[in-house]
């Protein structure tokens, strides 16, 4: 049996080692990330490209 609550444990410490959080709430909608997610609802996660992560940083996509 896997502990999951251990899992979520240790990779909220992972991040916060490396200086990142787990986020709980949606990413507000200008950022690439809720970008990337909008298109990726659209077209299928298996779509996205090296070329999207790129134009939603740029805000592009």
């Amino acid at each position: 049996m896997v502990n999951h609550h251990a899992d979520d444990i240790g990779l909220r410490f992972a991040l916060q080692v490396t200086g990142f959080e787990l986020a709980t709430e949606p990413p507000a909608p200008e950022t690439p990330l809720a970008r990337i997610l909008a298109y990726a609802d659209e077209h299928g996660y298996e779509n996205l490209t090296d070329e999207h992560f790129d134009m939603a940083k740029l805000g592009m996509l």
